[in-house]
Protein backbone atom coordinates (compact mmCIF):
# COMPACT_ATOMS: atom_id res chain seq x y z
CA UNK A 1 0.00 0.00 0.00
CA UNK A 2 0.90 3.37 -1.05
CA UNK A 3 1.03 6.55 1.21
CA UNK A 4 0.08 9.82 -0.62
CA UNK A 5 -0.36 13.02 0.31
CA UNK A 6 -4.32 12.46 0.93
CA UNK A 7 -3.76 9.70 3.69
CA UNK A 8 -1.01 11.24 5.51
CA UNK A 9 -2.89 14.65 5.66
CA UNK A 10 -6.40 12.00 7.10
CA UNK A 11 -4.01 10.72 9.32
CA UNK A 12 -3.22 13.88 10.64
CA UNK A 13 -6.57 15.11 11.21
CA UNK A 14 -7.36 11.95 12.46
CA UNK A 15 -4.43 12.89 15.38
CA UNK A 16 -6.09 16.49 15.56
CA UNK A 17 -9.19 15.74 16.67
CA UNK A 18 -8.69 14.08 19.92
CA UNK A 19 -6.01 16.84 20.29
CA UNK A 20 -8.34 19.41 19.58
CA UNK A 21 -11.13 17.58 21.58
CA UNK A 22 -8.78 17.44 24.74
CA UNK A 23 -7.64 21.26 24.21
CA UNK A 24 -11.40 22.77 23.45
CA UNK A 25 -13.41 20.77 25.48
CA UNK A 26 -11.76 18.67 27.97
CA UNK A 27 -9.32 21.00 29.73
CA UNK A 28 -11.79 23.89 30.19
CA UNK A 29 -14.24 21.12 31.95
CA UNK A 30 -10.96 19.79 33.56
CA UNK A 31 -10.55 23.55 34.89
CA UNK A 32 -14.21 23.77 35.99
CA UNK A 33 -14.33 20.86 37.64
CA UNK A 34 -11.43 22.20 40.00
CA UNK A 35 -12.70 24.95 40.50
CA UNK A 36 -16.40 23.74 41.85
CA UNK A 37 -14.23 21.28 43.77
CA UNK A 38 -12.10 24.38 45.68
CA UNK A 39 -15.40 25.93 46.50
CA UNK A 40 -17.05 22.34 47.69
CA UNK A 41 -14.30 22.22 49.93
CA UNK A 42 -14.30 26.07 51.01
CA UNK A 43 -17.80 25.26 51.76
CA UNK A 44 -17.55 22.16 54.01
CA UNK A 45 -15.18 23.84 55.68
CA UNK A 46 -17.23 26.98 56.30
CA UNK A 47 -20.01 24.25 57.17
CA UNK A 48 -17.51 22.82 59.91
CA UNK A 49 -16.98 26.35 61.10
CA UNK A 50 -20.57 27.08 61.45
CA UNK A 51 -21.25 23.80 63.31
CA UNK A 52 -18.51 24.29 65.92
CA UNK A 53 -19.98 28.18 66.44
CA UNK A 54 -23.44 26.68 66.49
CA UNK A 55 -22.24 23.99 69.19
CA UNK A 56 -20.37 26.87 70.95
CA UNK A 57 -23.10 29.62 71.05
CA UNK A 58 -24.98 26.79 72.58
CA UNK A 59 -22.92 26.44 75.65
CA UNK A 60 -22.94 30.33 75.80
CA UNK A 61 -26.15 30.33 76.18
CA UNK A 62 -26.15 27.78 79.30
CA UNK A 63 -23.13 30.22 80.46
CA UNK A 64 -25.28 33.28 80.19
CA UNK A 65 -28.15 31.73 81.45
CA UNK A 66 -25.77 30.73 84.56
CA UNK A 67 -24.03 34.35 84.52
CA UNK A 68 -27.80 36.11 84.81
CA UNK A 69 -28.82 33.79 87.66
CA UNK A 70 -25.18 34.34 89.95
CA UNK A 71 -26.19 38.26 88.87
CA UNK A 72 -29.85 38.13 90.45
CA UNK A 73 -28.28 35.92 93.26
CA UNK A 74 -25.87 38.87 93.92
CA UNK A 75 -28.42 41.63 93.26
CA UNK A 76 -30.63 40.14 95.84
CA UNK A 77 -27.78 40.65 98.65
CA UNK A 78 -27.20 44.41 97.42
CA UNK A 79 -29.27 46.78 99.15
CA UNK A 80 -30.82 49.93 97.74
CA UNK A 81 -29.31 53.15 98.26
CA UNK A 82 -32.68 53.67 100.04
CA UNK A 83 -31.93 50.56 102.47
CA UNK A 84 -28.46 52.06 103.89
CA UNK A 85 -29.85 52.99 106.81
CA UNK A 86 -31.34 49.48 107.72
CA UNK A 87 -27.86 48.17 107.19
CA UNK A 88 -26.14 50.36 109.73
CA UNK A 89 -28.96 49.93 111.95
CA UNK A 90 -28.38 46.21 111.32
CA UNK A 91 -24.68 46.96 111.90
CA UNK A 92 -25.68 48.68 115.14
CA UNK A 93 -27.84 45.92 116.91
CA UNK A 94 -25.16 43.29 116.04
CA UNK A 95 -22.51 44.94 118.40
CA UNK A 96 -25.02 45.79 120.88
CA UNK A 97 -26.01 41.79 120.76
CA UNK A 98 -22.56 40.91 121.04
CA UNK A 99 -22.18 43.44 124.23
CA UNK A 100 -20.42 46.03 122.99
CA UNK A 101 -20.99 49.94 123.58
CA UNK A 102 -21.06 51.78 119.60
CA UNK A 103 -19.23 54.97 120.31
CA UNK A 104 -19.90 56.04 116.62
CA UNK A 105 -21.09 54.62 113.03
CA UNK A 106 -20.26 57.32 110.27
CA UNK A 107 -20.03 57.35 106.72
CA UNK A 108 -16.69 58.26 105.14
CA UNK A 109 -16.12 59.87 101.64
CA UNK A 110 -15.10 57.36 100.00
CA UNK A 111 -11.43 57.59 97.82
CA UNK A 112 -11.18 56.50 94.43
CA UNK A 113 -8.11 54.59 94.97
CA UNK A 114 -10.12 52.30 97.71
CA UNK A 115 -12.89 51.87 96.14
CA UNK A 116 -13.22 47.72 94.29
CA UNK A 117 -16.24 49.36 92.32
CA UNK A 118 -16.47 51.64 89.09
CA UNK A 119 -17.91 55.34 90.45
CA UNK A 120 -20.18 55.44 87.37
CA UNK A 121 -21.62 52.20 87.30
CA UNK A 122 -25.12 50.74 88.38
CA UNK A 123 -22.60 49.87 91.65
CA UNK A 124 -21.10 51.21 94.87
CA UNK A 125 -19.85 50.79 97.69
CA UNK A 126 -20.13 52.84 101.11
CA UNK A 127 -17.22 52.81 103.70
CA UNK A 128 -18.35 53.11 107.39
CA UNK A 129 -16.20 54.05 110.05
CA UNK A 130 -17.31 52.34 113.43
CA UNK A 131 -15.88 52.96 116.59
CA UNK A 132 -16.77 49.59 119.42
CA UNK A 133 -16.09 49.44 123.10
CA UNK A 134 -16.34 46.41 124.94
CA UNK A 135 -14.86 42.46 125.61
CA UNK A 136 -12.63 40.86 123.27
CA UNK A 137 -15.27 37.93 122.82
CA UNK A 138 -18.49 39.92 121.83
CA UNK A 139 -16.09 41.93 119.24
CA UNK A 140 -15.00 38.62 117.59
CA UNK A 141 -18.41 37.41 117.75
CA UNK A 142 -19.38 40.98 116.02
CA UNK A 143 -16.82 40.15 113.34
CA UNK A 144 -18.81 36.72 112.70
CA UNK A 145 -22.11 38.32 112.67
CA UNK A 146 -20.87 40.61 109.99
CA UNK A 147 -20.04 38.17 108.39
CA UNK A 148 -22.56 35.91 108.04
CA UNK A 149 -24.80 39.08 107.07
CA UNK A 150 -26.96 38.36 103.99
CA UNK A 151 -25.37 41.62 102.71
CA UNK A 152 -22.00 42.36 100.57
CA UNK A 153 -19.86 43.98 103.03
CA UNK A 154 -15.88 44.72 103.44
CA UNK A 155 -13.55 44.93 106.66
CA UNK A 156 -11.08 47.23 105.09
CA UNK A 157 -9.13 48.43 107.96
CA UNK A 158 -9.23 47.45 111.61
CA UNK A 159 -7.49 48.95 114.87
CA UNK A 160 -7.06 47.14 118.23
CA UNK A 161 -6.70 48.81 121.37
CA UNK A 162 -6.55 47.58 124.85
CA UNK A 163 -8.69 49.30 127.57
CA UNK A 164 -6.72 50.51 130.87
CA UNK A 165 -8.48 48.47 133.63
CA UNK A 166 -10.53 51.34 135.69
CA UNK A 167 -10.05 51.76 139.59
CA UNK A 168 -13.91 52.46 139.78
CA UNK A 169 -14.96 48.79 138.81
CA UNK A 170 -13.85 45.51 140.72
CA UNK A 171 -10.30 44.56 139.53
CA UNK A 172 -10.09 42.28 136.54
CA UNK A 173 -13.96 43.20 135.93
CA UNK A 174 -12.26 44.91 132.96
CA UNK A 175 -10.01 41.90 131.59
CA UNK A 176 -9.64 41.38 127.90
CA UNK A 177 -12.04 44.96 127.79
CA UNK A 178 -11.27 46.64 124.38
CA UNK A 179 -11.27 49.77 121.81
CA UNK A 180 -11.54 48.62 118.26
CA UNK A 181 -11.78 51.37 114.95
CA UNK A 182 -12.52 49.20 112.05
CA UNK A 183 -13.90 50.70 108.47
CA UNK A 184 -16.44 48.27 106.63
CA UNK A 185 -18.00 48.98 103.51
CA UNK A 186 -21.28 48.35 102.26
CA UNK A 187 -21.98 47.29 98.90
CA UNK A 188 -25.12 48.72 97.22
CA UNK A 189 -27.22 49.32 94.20
CA UNK A 190 -27.61 52.92 93.04
CA UNK A 191 -30.50 54.45 92.38
CA UNK A 192 -31.86 54.19 88.48
CA UNK A 193 -32.61 57.87 88.32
Amino acid sequence: MRIGLREIIFGVLLLALPVGAWWFVFRPGNQRNAQMLAQIEQRRQKLVQLNQATATIGDLRNEITSLEEAITFFRSKLPSEKEIDKVLREVWKTAETNQLATKSIRPLKAGTDQLLTDPNGPYAEQPISIQLEGPFPGFYGFLLALEAQPRIMRLQQMNIERLAPSSVLSPGSEEGQIKANCVVSIFFERNKE
